[in-house]
């Protein structure tokens, strides 16, 4: 894991005493931005504790990392029975599972936007303050939308009543899914080639990392409320060139 060569946002709001020594809770980790949102959490000084969904027990062996097994049907399942401590940050991470070259599953949960709101509204009653929701999307489908709640799944995350609500839409470099060989990895290069064309510069993606430190930074620097950063924000806010 590397550091990052420039800050993720500009200006950043100092951090008030009372702000740190934070608990985390991480789900929907199964992708590419999802890992490297992990990361950022357990570099992050401000959590003591970062707690992440996964498929079966497991032991961790970094000391602020706490693995939370989810049963296999979620359905009146509340996490924060499951968890050892109290939750200050909720992070929901809704993206496609990142294709393994060795076909080994993710160890992760992956999440949907209805189960999203059933552990944002558990969390909410358990004492968690903050929520941010990372949902990635491609860029052509960014063009000409608003920087705003975007569906009745989002409305009710915010509807759950935290101090404040981060949503960020980083864009997707490509559609999901690993091509099948040759032939289908010549095809999805001119994919990605194209779309590379087609998307306006300011809306291009930037680099997982970068749009991780960025959810991390702006949950804990932004004012209570809401706030939607979308690929253009995004970009503007990181500065940083397409790529991962």
């Amino acid at each position: 894991m590397t550091v990052p060569r420039r800050p993720v946002l500009a200006e950043p709001r100092p951090q008030a005493a009372g702000e740190r020594g934070r608990n985390a809770f991480l789900i929907g980790n199964v992708g590419r931005l999802g890992g490297e949102l992990l990361d950022a959490l357990l570099e992050s000084p401000r959590y003591v504790r970062v707690a992440v969904a996964v498929r079966k027990p497991m032991r961790s062996h970094i000391w602020k990392l706490e693995p939370v097994a989810v049963p296999p049907t979620r359905e009146g399942w509340d996490p924060a029975k499951a968890l050892t401590v109290p939750v200050d940050d909720l992070f929901l991470c809704i993206e496609p599972e990142r294709a393994s070259f060795w076909k080994v599953a993710t160890p992760y949960v992956a999440l949907t936007s209805r189960e999203a709101v059933a552990i944002a509204r558990a969390m909410r009653a358990a004492g968690a303050r903050r929520v941010a929701l990372l949902t990635p999307m491609e860029a052509l489908h960014q063009m000409g939308m608003m920087a705003a709640i975007r569906d009745v799944d989002e409305l009710a995350i915010h509807q759950c009543g935290f101090e404040r609500m981060l949503v960020l839409r980083p864009s997707e470099e490509a559609p999901a899914g690993a091509p099948a060989g040759f032939f289908g990895a010549i095809g999805a290069l001119v994919t990605r080639t194209l779309a590379s064309y087609m998307t306006p510069r300011r809306q291009q993606p930037v680099r997982a990392r970068q749009a991780a430190q960025a959810a991390v930074e702006a949950l804990a620097t932004m004012e209570d409320g809401l706030q939607v950063i979308d690929a253009a924000r995004l970009r503007e806010l990181v500065g940083d060139p397409m790529g991962s």
